[in-house]
């Protein structure tokens, strides 16, 4: 049995682990200059399926029906096959069936149009644009879509000499000329594929336009293809960007899977990620249930990317919420506490306020060490006297009383030296305290200044005792705040239980858990076979009863109902019970 990866699981505990080492910064979050997307987002432009593209994936549904019942050589079909031929026929029929009809409104032609009518209006201005095709690329010897697209491109009129494949360049000298020929408007049409078209394609000086002719499997190459035209350097200020599709195809869905892919990318890369387990994002076949889904126009299809997007989102809310309670009975905790502090410092400001005003009237009068200053002069002189005291201690990193005045103790706290630290940085901090502590400042250059800061702690002492009162009054309020949300249940609850009910439903409608209760029973009756071999004694003992329960940690995410193992296909985790009768 050949196994894969198929699921990461435990995405928060992950995440936090890859954010210990990773420091990450996206482009949203850097803000750089690029060009703005025309209406915000990319166009979609959507072309008719043709009756032989009906009839032909038609025929993939059998192929995949002959894969899951019989035995299939995988060299001569397999899922990976089936899907690239569904790919095929979407983006071209010829693709597929050599002598297909060519005319028709496709999404080839629809590109087509969309590509000469950009170059005709931004004649002026000399735009260029990119054409991505990952699925046709040049090949002489067979029908390709480049060829064509040149083809009919050129009978349109535009010049041959300004349409180019990047397929040409094949050294790095060429790939420069054809670059800057880009840049300077010569060529304004490119055509190549994600992976020769991709990282180190610097040609976004003049692109107007970028379109994708299909659609690749992984997220990163959207990001790649799109991040040509969306970068810094673009003369043009708005950008369009078109993704064509065929209906009913393998188009839409790919589309979607694709959106949902980087979504879930975007979240991780940001640490916003609720959600505890993601399937594979390599992931390049689709599955029986979902070719199956596309061809019958299954219309179940799209209602399970909306009720998968509406569940995800509920889920975030959801754990926004649990976040919200967590902190509402922490600070329920904390906030009394905090209150209590400010009705102290309240009460501490208010009788300094009186101890300052009983000494208003006093002569001034300050005492530094040992000696009390007084009379004429005598600002000037403790002045000098507070100042070379506190210096003198500059190095005593201690709360110590320097000095007093009017009713309050002045004191002063030296700094740490360091290598880094200059004498200007290593000047002392200065406190006034009565019943509190206040600030004042040492001023080494004007000695005078230095009574003056502390004069004008003393006379700001109302205003300490308004920021307190509301600090005061804003914890109460707060307080309240929390109380009325405390234990609020979560608002969309019951919504979230019906999409979850209804996602259950949808996936055994489509059929999507199949194979993974196949393999899982398949593996259960492994375990049952191994444990009776292992043990003789129990193969003729007692009955052996086996129940499955889900783990505590993963059983509010797991909500399939089948029973559960760690399978080597798809895996989800729950804990197997074995009770003896």
């Amino acid at each position: 049995m050949h196994t894969r990866f198929a699921k990461f699981i435990n995405l928060p505990e992950l995440l936090t682990m890859f954010r210990t080492v990773a420091d990450v910064q996206t482009a949203d979050m850097l803000k750089l200059p690029r060009p703005e997307i025309a209406n915000g987002r990319p166009e979609i432009v959507a072309a008719p399926a043709s009756e032989p593209l009906k009839a032909f994936i038609k025929t993939l549904t059998e192929r995949a029906e002959r894969l899951r019942t019989r035995r299939i050589d995988p060299s001569q079909d397999n899922m990976l096959k089936i899907t690239g031929d569904g790919r095929k026929a979407a983006l071209d029929m010829r693709l597929v069936e050599e002598f297909a009809d060519p005319h028709g409104d496709t999404k080839l032609s629809r590109a087509v149009e969309r590509v000469h009518s950009v170059w005709q209006a931004t004649g002026n201005s000399r735009s260029t644009q990119l054409v991505f095709c990952d699925l046709s690329t040049p090949d002489p010897s067979r029908f390709n879509v480049y060829d064509d697209l040149r083809a009919r491109l050129i009978d349109r009129g535009i010049p041959q000499d300004e349409i180019a494949f990047i397929h040409d360049a094949d050294t790095d000298g060429a790939k420069m000329r054809l670059f800057n020929s880009v840049n300077a408007g010569r060529v304004r049409i490119l055509i190549g594929s994600t992976e020769k078209m991709g990282a180190g394609t610097n040609v976004q000086r003049r692109l107007v336009a970028l379109h994708h002719l299909d659609a690749p499997w992984r997220p990163r190459d959207i990001e790649q293809r799109e991040g040509r035209i969306l970068r810094q350097g673009n003369l043009n200020s708005e950008v369009r960007i078109f993704r064509y599709v065929t209906e009913g195809s393998f188009d839409a869905y790919m589309w979607q899977t694709l959106e949902t892919k980087a979504r879930f990318i975007q979240q991780v890369m940001a640490g916003q990620t609720s959600v505890r387990a993601a399937e594979d994002l390599e992931a390049s076949t689709l599955t029986y249930a979902e070719i199956k889904a596309i061809a019958s126009g299954n219309p179940a299809v799209m209602e399970k990317v909306k009720v998968d997007t509406e569940v995800r989102k509920l889920d975030q809310l959801r754990s926004a919420h649990i976040n919200q309670q967590h902190t509402i009975r922490m600070q329920l905790h904390r906030l009394p506490l905090d209150i209590a502090e400010t009705q102290r410092n309240l009460g501490s400001v208010a009788r300094d306020i009186a101890t300052r005003d009983a000494h208003a009237g006093d002569e001034f009068a300050m005492t530094v060490g040992n000696r009390v200053y007084s009379g004429k002069g005598a600002r000037e002189e403790s002045a000098k006297a507070l100042t070379h005291a506190v210096l003198s201690w500059r190095d005593d990193t201690t709360l110590q009383v320097r000095g007093t005045f009017r009713g309050f103790e002045i004191l002063s706290k030296g700094k740490l030296t360091t290598s880094f630290t200059s004498e200007d940085d290593r000047v002392p901090d200065m406190f006034v305290r009565g019943a509190g502590i206040y600030p004042a400042h040492l001023n080494p250059e004007n000695t005078v200044g230095t009574v003056q800061s502390i004069e004008h702690t003393l006379r700001s002492l109302e205003r300490v005792a308004t920021q307190q009162q509301e600090r005061a009054d804003y914890l109460q309020k707060t307080l309240t705040d929390y109380k009325a949300q405390a234990n609020r249940p979560f608002e969309h609850d019951a919504r979230l239980k019906e999409l979850l009910q209804r996602q259950e439903q949808i996936n055994a409608l489509l059929d999507l858990d199949k194979g993974e209760r196949q393999v899982a029973e398949a593996a259960r009756d492994r375990d049952d076979l191994t444990m009776a071999n292992e043990n003789p004694e129990i193969a003729g003992g007692p009955a052996l009863k086996i129940s499955h329960a889900r783990c505590p940690e993963t059983a509010h995410r797991d909500r399939r109902k089948t029973a559960g193992v760690i399978s080597p296909g798809r895996r989800w985790s729950t804990c197997a019970i074995r009770e003896w009768q």
